[in-house]
């Protein structure tokens, strides 16, 4: 049972630390995605909103980048993986949420 117990720890030290959380994405691929989506409410440095930017105190990619320890892999992705709102009209793929990260990892 402590064999168990001490796994799963690991397991979610290794989750939550950020390890290899954007291993697999390619920033190059989430450019389309990020300036259809995200733009009208995130700020996206070398991005144009594409049309005027909703008021929603959501945090610019630039902001996301540099406070990693606010904005920690593991925490990101959690939240991409849910809908929220106003992003509550489309769900991420697996794939877009690592391409994601990976263009926030490159931000840093």
């Amino acid at each position: 049972m402590r064999v168990i117990i001490l796994v799963l720890l690991a397991a979610c030290y290794v989750a939550m630390s950020g390890t290899s959380v954007t291993a697999a994405g390619n920033a190059d691929a989430a450019t389309g995605l990020i300036a259809e989506k995200c733009t009208s409410c995130h700020e996206v440095p070398g991005y144009k909103a594409r049309w005027e930017r909703a008021d929603l105190n959501a945090p610019g990619f630039a902001e996301i980048a540099k406070n990693l320890d606010v904005y920690t892999p593991a925490r990101v992705r959690a939240f991409l993986q849910k809908p929220h709102w106003p992003m509550a009209q489309f769900i991420l793929s697996p794939g877009d949420i690592d391409n994601i990260l990976a263009f926030i990892e490159r931000l840093r």
